[in-house]
């Protein structure tokens, strides 16, 4: 079996070909356009980032999986009667709801949100992103009207374009704010306190088994948020096993 690991980072979309034995066979890098509309502001072009994927994916001939490692809170709006975004991506480093998280701080609900996400409030994290594009995005507030929005982390997104199933996996749903960690489901009260209609969000599913079929009839094998897929090939797997990761950012898990 061929396996293409793509990464599809802050910066650009990392992918490596390995063979039947792991060894590494093949590498592709495409790096994409940061754009700063404001001061805190950190912003990507969807299409750019899909169009960089599917050049990791047509890289390679012959293959018979592909996993996928995503960026974690960056998220953003479609119309999911075509895919069309009608918001940039917000990246994760974005600071503009830091006065929304602020005053959720001074109305008293973070320990509401740390018991049910098992989050802290911050503008990290999606909820509060997702719930600025539905405030600040006319169109986002019609097509959630309609019924016709999608709302999600990148993942989802590539995912609905490129296998027609609109879900994502339980870690990258974990980093959201969104879900609650006893259920492992979308928190309908999460969902009221950020103002994101939960009937737009993706459907919660595993990291790996059959997650669809890419174009051309390529399995897609795993997704999973980038650092929980670093902790599993650092070869974490017991109660007290850590990595440390030194990238765009610098995580400990």
């Amino acid at each position: 079996m061929t396996i293409l690991a793509i990464d599809q980072g802050t910066t650009s979309s990392r992918a490596l070909h390995l063979s039947d034995d792991g060894k590494l066979v093949k590498s592709c890098a495409v790096e994409h356009r940061q754009y700063y509309p404001a001061p805190g502001h950190v912003e990507h072009d969807p299409v750019e980032l899909l169009a960089n994927v599917m050049k990791c994916i047509h890289s390679v001939e012959d293959l018979d999986a592909v996993a996928l490692a995503n960026q974690g809170e960056s998220c953003f709006a479609w119309d999911g009667r075509d895919g069309r975004p009608v918001s940039p991506v917000i990246v994760w480093q974005d600071d503009r709801t830091a006065p929304v998280t602020s005053q959720m701080q001074s109305d008293g609900l973070a320990s509401e949100v740390m018991q049910r996400a098992g989050l802290p409030l911050d503008p990290y994290f999606s909820a509060s992103k997702l719930g600025w594009i539905l405030n600040n995005i006319p169109e986002a507030a019609t097509l959630a009207e309609s019924g016709h929005l999608r709302l999600g982390t990148t993942d989802a997104w590539f995912r609905d374009r490129l296998t027609g199933r609109f879900e994502t996996d339980i870690a990258t749903a974990s980093r959201t704010s969104l879900m609650n960690i006893e259920t492992g489901e979308w928190d309908a009260e999460l969902c009221r306190m950020f103002g994101v209609p939960m009937d737009a969000l993706p459907g919660i599913g595993p990291t790996s088994g059959n997650l669809g079929d890419l174009p051309g009839g390529v399995r897609l094998a795993a997704s999973i948020v980038d650092q929980q897929a670093a902790l599993y090939g650092h070869g974490c797997r017991a109660p007290g096993d850590a990595k440390i990761t030194f990238g765009t950012g610098a995580f400990a898990q």
